[in-house]
């Protein structure tokens, strides 16, 4: 009963910090996806992700205790990898679109991309390795040398959850070299989405770890069922135009459509998922790979109408607000940081209840990545504070 009732006191919450100070869209607004209403929708999506990490901690701390009993706090667990496709739809997206409006853009590209992911990255990397070293001399543990060394320099994680800040590393690293010597973005898109394909079969045939909490790169299906959306959003920021005319024109069979087919998806991956789509080959599946590439593609084209369903949205309706741009600029520290406080905090909601847990949660991420964004731009020597309304 209590996780139904603060599932929709959090949905409820979810959509105020969503809507306020929403807007219609002039039908003389020819863009309605940038940089900056991107990113402010990623603040949106980093506290839904908190949600969603809290479900997957009770799986961990509690097996059975929500995916079995169908609880509706769940359903933040199912639209996780919608909220992560986003979040590679919109790097794509700001990447080509820089590029192509800024000649310049490549020759600061490692200080002002790479080193803003790389410098929070080994920030909280270091604050889950201090965290682990304590727990195991607490209880009697130890790690292996090489992984200790390896967990020192970023490549077996300690939490796995920083999976995406290496991967959108990785990909930031492949664009910096491609797009430095391409001059047409249809070459470079191409190299970049073959790239991600690349990708995408190294985390479908490496499988996962022992441990569900860390692992070494690419270990887990986290690492693939969202990745395509990356070009996806490469190739949106180069048809930008053309495409923002047919979602105008289309509007209204646009939006009824992709809400049909998001509604059956949506069922559909449900059902996939409870048939195990994720750990084949430890769960015994007689068809491993095949069950791996039926989920990853369901999962795309569920990914690509959420998308579709979004920008519809958003192309007759402004989003914009003082928290979202708060919570927009700390987006990347606060997915990094989650899990920390989803797992430490347990006692809270063993003394004093979900509600207390889940603001306790909420809170401490936020705060922490605060201070997390604060030294980064010590560390790189930037000005952005975070309410000037920038976007990195």
């Amino acid at each position: 009963m209590e996780f139904t009732i603060l599932f929709y006191i959090s949905l409820a919450i979810l959509l105020l910090i969503l809507l306020v100070n929403a807007s219609s869209r002039p039908s003389s607004e020819e863009v309605f996806f940038d940089r900056v209403l991107s990113k402010e929708f990623q603040g949106f999506l980093a506290v839904f992700i908190i949600l969603h990490q809290t479900v997957i901690v009770f799986e961990n701390y509690h097996p059975s205790s929500l995916l079995s009993d169908n609880v509706p706090f769940v359903n933040y667990y199912f639209y996780g990898i919608l909220a992560v496709s986003f979040f590679f739809f919109s790097s794509g997206f700001g990447l080509v679109k820089r590029w192509m409006t800024d000649n310049t853009y490549i020759k600061g590209f490692m200080r002002r991309r790479i080193f803003t992911v790389l410098v929070p990255f080994f920030i909280c990397n270091y604050i889950y390795l201090t965290d682990a070293l304590l727990y195991n001399i607490k209880h009697g543990l130890h790690f292996r040398f090489r992984e200790v060394i390896c967990s020192f320099f970023g490549i077996f994680l300690i939490n796995n959850q920083m999976w995406f800040a290496v991967e959108i590393m990785i990909l930031y690293l492949i664009f910096r070299i491609v797009f430095a010597r391409v001059k047409k973005p249809s070459y470079g898109i191409l190299i970049m989405t073959a790239a991600v394909i690349i990708l995408v079969i190294i985390g479908l045939l490496s499988g996962h770890s022992e441990s569900p909490i860390m692992s070494y790169w690419f270990k887990g299906e986290w690492w693939y069922n969202t990745i395509l959306m990356f070009p996806l959003g490469m190739i949106y920021a180069y048809k930008e135009e053309r495409l923002n005319r047919i979602v105008r024109k289309a509007f209204v069979s646009l939006l009824i459509a992709s809400s049909i087919l998001f509604l059956l998806l949506d069922y559909i991956h449900r059902i996939l998922i409870r048939k195990t789509i994720y750990w084949t080959e430890v769960e015994g599946s007689s068809h491993q790979l095949l069950d791996k590439l039926l989920g990853l593609g369901v999962e795309t084209v569920f990914e690509v109408v959420f998308l579709i369903l979004v920008l519809t949205i958003m192309s007759r309706v402004k989003f914009g607000n003082p928290v979202l741009k708060f919570l927009g600029k700390i987006s990347l520290e606060m997915i990094m940081l989650n899990y920390l406080f989803c797992s430490k905090l347990l006692f809270v909601y063993t003394g004093y209840g979900l509600c207390a847990y889940l603001a306790a949660v909420v809170t401490g991420t936020v705060v922490s990545a605060s201070i997390v964004y604060f030294i980064k731009n010590i560390v790189l020597e930037r000005r952005n504070r975070l309410f000037d309304g920038k976007v990195n």
